[in-house]
């Protein structure tokens, strides 16, 4: 699974960039808030400043209209315009279409009253101009009546407003205190979270630096059976860590592989010590007459050129026959043979087994010639067939038969060697097997290669244990014993 790789620089900054984010969307909340209270309170009052503003233009309206009248001055007349277009639009904000509180109703009123007065200043004005003086005193009288009322309205009005700007100005400074009081509380716990927050992520960082400086200090005290620290993160002690933790695993399988191969050594040497002991064993138990095996040799060689002189052909096949077989015996140095030599050496003694009991042996074969050169231990296939004359056909009434056949099987070479003889029990087969003594006082077994021995050399030369293979389905249903040689 691809992951992200992030620096471990990058986690502290980002960290930091937290921290800094959380803060800022605090206070920025605090600033809007008390905006918000600063924009009520400055809209409480704005009502009581625009009252002022319009008495202040109603004042100048009504001494420029006086003084006009008196003086008939154009510059004054000029101001008197202006102011009246700075009070109509003050006016404006005091219009309402449809007024729903006190307020409203009484900035309609006073909206109203303003235009009216408005009017009637202008006819004042326009009376002068046209030299009426009955008509503009009039219109004055009436102009100074409706002012006097308008300012007194407009200073009614300003108090009780300012009245109630001032509860709702006591009400919001309260409001103030217990949103200042509730903003230290937040901003001390956003303190506190951010600091938490700060001191966790700080220790996921520094926690896995910890656990790996215990690790380095266990191994290098010498104990590699650590624990090994595993991690998911991918920054640089992510990378450490599992570089440390590969470091560890290949440390252990060079010890491993170097203890193997000092044991393969010495299983190496062992078994080249038993594999030569078990040799010489075998060439003993066969040299054990008290003739001498050279001089039995050549003696029998004379027999046999005897034997050919006088045109004795069965007598000279037999003697020649028993020469070979003691020539192969005597082949003390020669610690393997090929198969093709075993099998030879197997029928070199059917036959003079056969001259000896008059052929009572059925011996038949079947070996695909082109797995005869193959090289295997000495000594292995003779004494298998021996042991099925001398224990397989004991007191067998019915017709002997051995049958020997070499077939390729997989990766193996499968000699087979069966009999039709008594058979042997699964304690037997287990005994020799496993190399176990049997009590057995035959003394023709203990003067030959037992089949032990066969199965311990084998399993020595091939360095393995399943080598050969023993089956007796029943009593008087025969042997079958089978070698497995590796191609």
């Amino acid at each position: 699974m691809n992951k992200k790789r992030s620096a471990f620089q990058n986690q502290i900054v980002c960290i930091f960039l937290l921290t800094f984010f959380l803060m800022f969307l605090v206070s920025l909340y605090i600033y809007s808030n008390m905006n918000s209270i600063i924009e009520n309170i400055d809209q409480a009052y704005e009502g009581n400043y625009n009252l002022v503003e319009m008495r202040e233009w109603l004042d100048g309206i009504h001494s420029s209209m006086k003084e006009y009248l008196n003086t008939k001055d154009p510059n004054t007349l000029n101001r008197f315009y202006s102011g009246e277009e700075k009070y109509k639009e003050l006016c404006g904000v005091f219009e309402h279409e449809h007024a729903e509180t006190e307020s409203q109703i009484k900035e309609n009123n006073i909206f109203q009253m303003s235009e009216n007065y408005i009017q009637i200043v202008n006819k004042a004005v326009l009376a002068k101009q046209g030299k009426n003086i009955a008509r503009y005193r009039t219109y004055q009288q009436q102009a100074d009546e409706l002012y006097e009322y308008l300012s007194t309205y407009m200073i009614d009005f300003n108090s009780t407003l300012f009245q109630n700007n001032s509860d709702t100005y006591s009400k919001l400074l309260h409001s103030t205190k217990f949103t200042e009081m509730m903003y230290s509380v937040i901003l001390l716990l956003t303190g506190c979270m951010d600091i938490c927050l700060l001191l966790l992520l700080t220790r996921r960082l520094v926690s896995p630096l910890k656990e790996l400086a215990d690790t380095a200090r266990e191994v290098g005290n010498g104990n590699l059976d650590v624990q090994l620290v595993e991690t998911d993160d991918w920054n640089e002690i992510g990378v450490v860590n599992r570089a440390f933790n590969q470091m560890v695993v290949s440390l252990r399988d060079y010890i491993e592989k170097f203890r193997q191969s000092v044991e393969a050594e010495s299983t190496l040497k062992e078994q080249s010590i038993r594999m030569e002991a078990s040799v010489k064993d075998a060439q003993l138990k066969y040299l054990q007459a008290q003739i001498n095996p050279h001089f039995l040799f050549n003696t029998l060689n004379a027999g046999a050129q005897l034997a050919m002189l006088e045109d004795a052909d069965q007598t000279y096949r037999y003697i020649h026959k028993v020469a070979e077989f003691f020539r192969f015996k005597m082949k003390k140095d020669d610690y393997t043979s090929t198969l093709q030599d075993e099998i030879q050496l197997v029928d070199d003694y059917i036959y003079i087994i056969n001259v000896r009991y008059a052929g009572e042996i059925c011996y038949q074969k079947h070996v695909d010639e082109q797995l005869l050169n193959i090289t295997v231990p000495s000594m292995i296939l003779q004494p298998i067939v021996e042991n099925c004359i001398k224990h397989g056909f004991r007191e067998v009434e019915w017709e002997k038969k051995i049958d020997l056949s070499v077939n390729l099987e997989g990766d193996y070479i499968v000699v087979s060697i069966r009999d039709n003889g008594i058979g042997m029990t699964q304690e037997t087969m287990n005994a020799v097997l496993h190399n176990e003594e049997l009590k057995d006082t035959d003394q023709e077994k203990a003067d030959g290669i037992g089949l032990d021995n066969v199965i311990t050399r084998m399993r020595i030369f091939y360095s393995r244990e399943n080598v050969v293979e023993i089956t007796s389905v029943g009593t008087n249903l025969g042997t079958e014993v089978a070698l497995y040689i590796p191609v």
